[in-house]
C-alpha cells in the first residue's frame, strides 16, 4: 500500500495507525524513526547498491500502469487508492492438499485442536522452543485444548532440551513428545495447513504471522496467537489485533509460559474474538473472488498494450495528479498566489490606515503650536 501520513509500521517502533497518537508520537514516527532506520541501514544499502552496480542492475523508474495488491480492507487499514491500484486479496488457491489419513484421524478424535506452525523460513531458539513446548503440554494438562498439531518444518529435535521442568516440579522428556508418544500432541514435518485450519475442530492457530498463514486463517475464521519473528510479521500481527480483532501476540524476546496459556485461553473463550472471526471469515471469502477481476484487468492491460503504445496507454486508470506533479495537483501554486494577494492587501490596508492617521496627528500638532 502507498504510505500515508496517518499510518506507520511496527518495524519503526510505532503503532500501525497514528490516528489516536499524540503530537509528539506522530512527530517521532513520521520524522525521527525513519531517519534512525535509514542511518542504521546505511552500510547495508551502500553494499547493496555496490552489488547492483557490479551486476549492471539499474533501478527502474517510471509510472506504474497497474498495481495489484494481495490484501483487503478489513485486514488492511482503510485508505484511498488510485484507480490503477487495486487490492485483490486474499489470493488463495482453488485447491489445497487434503488431510493425510493420520492427521484426519487425530483431528477428528479431538474437539478443540490448537494448530502450531511458524512457516518454512523461521525457527525459534532452543530456549523459546522449550517454552512453547511446555506451554502446549500445560494447555493439554489444564484442559484449555484437547489436541495439538505442530508442524516442525524448520525445527529439528535437536533444537529442544532433553527434558522440560514444569512449575509443579515434574519433569518430562521432550523426545517422547516429539516422537508422537503423547496421545494428544501430533508432531509432523509437514501439515496441509489450509486443510487443518478449515477443519471444524481446529479452534486456534499459533503462528508466526506470515502473509499466507494470515490470509488462510482469516479465510477459515480461525483466531490466531501470533509470534512474529521479523519482516512483515509484526505489521500483520498489529493488523490482526487492531483492525481484524481476531488475534493476540507474544514477544519472542520475552516468552512466558503463563502468558502463552492465558492468551490461548482468552482467544478460545472471548465472545468478541468469536464474532470478529466470523465477520472476517465472510469478508475474506467475498474478497477472495477478486482474483478473477485481477486476471481480467491483466488481460485488458495486455489488450490495450497492443492498441496503444503512446501516452494514452491506460490513461483511464492513471490519476491526473501523477502527470501534474505534487504542486500543481494539490493547487499549491494557486494557494501560494492567493496568500501573496492576501498579504499584499493586508499591507496596503495598513499603509492606508497609517496614511489616514498621520494627517490627523499633524493637524493636532499644528493646533498645539
Amino acid at each position: 500500500m502507498e504510505p500515508k501520513p496517518y499510518k506507520s509500521d511496527p518495524v519503526f517502533g510505532c503503532n500501525i495507525s497514528l490516528e489516536n497518537e499524540s503530537f509528539f508520537e506522530r512527530f517521532r514516527c513520521a520524522l525521527i524513526q525513519p531517519l534512525q532506520i535509514a542511518y542504521a541501514y546505511r552500510t547495508f544499502t551502500r553494499q547493496l547498491n555496490d552489488i547492483r552496480d557490479q551486476m549492471n542492475i539499474k533501478s527502474v523508474s517510471g509510472k506504474v500502469s497497474l498495481a495489484l495488491i494481495d490484501t483487503f480492507f478489513g485486514f488492511e487499514l482503510p485508505q484511498s487508492l488510485a484507480p490503477n491500484v487495486q487490492e485483490i486479496g486474499p489470493v488463495l488457491s482453488e485447491e489445497y492438499p487434503p488431510l493425510t489419513p493420520e492427521l484426519s484421524d487425530f483431528i477428528n478424535g479431538h474437539k478443540r485442536v490448537l494448530y502450531v506452525a511458524f512457516g518454512t523460513r523461521f525457527c525459534a531458539t532452543i530456549e523459546n522452543n522449550n517454552k512453547i513446548l511446555q506451554s502446549l503440554v500445560e494447555a493439554i494438562n489444564n484442559k484449555i485444548v484437547d489436541g495439538i498439531v505442530w508442524a516442525l518444518s524448520e525445527t529439528s529435535k535437536d533444537d529442544f532440551s532433553p527434558s522440560l521442568n514444569f512449575t509443579d516440579g515434574t519433569q518430562v522428556q521432550t523426545l517422547s513428545i516429539l516422537n508422537n508418544l503423547h496421545p494428544h500432541i501430533h508432531v509432523t514435518k509437514f501439515a496441509p495447513q489450509f486443510a487443518v485450519l478449515n477443519h471444524t475442530n481446529t479452534k486456534l492457530f499459533f503462528s508466526h504471522g506470515g502473509a499466507g498463514s494470515t490470509h488462510e486463517s482469516l479465510y477459515t475464521g480461525t483466531p490466531m496467537l501470533v509470534l512474529p519473528f521479523g519482516g512483515d510479521q509484526m505489521g500483520n500481527a498489529s493488523k490482526l489485533i487492531k483492525s481484524a480483532g481476531i488475534a493476540l501476540s507474544i514477544n519472542k524476546n520475552a516468552l512466558d509460559v503463563k502468558d502463552i496459556l492465558n492468551k490461548i485461553d482468552f482467544l478460545l473463550k472471548d465472545e468478541h474474538i468469536k464474532k470478529n472471526s466470523k465477520r472476517m471469515k465472510y469478508l475474506a471469502r467475498i474478497n477472495s473472488n477478486r482474483k478473477y477481476r485481477a486476471a481480467d484487468l491483466i488481460e485488458y492491460m495486455l489488450y490495450s498494450s497492443d492498441e496503444y503504445l503512446d501516452d494514452d496507454f491506460l490513461k483511464e486508470w492513471i490519476p491526473a495528479e501523477s502527470r501534474m506533479g505534487f504542486i500543481k495537483a494539490n493547487n499549491l501554486d494557486v494557494y501560494g498566489v492567493l496568500s501573496i494577494i492576501i498579504l499584499a492587501l493586508i499591507g496596503i490596508t495598513f499603509k492606508l490606515i497609517k496614511y489616514t492617521l498621520n494627517p490627523l496627528s499633524d493637524r493636532k500638532k499644528s493646533k498645539q503650536a
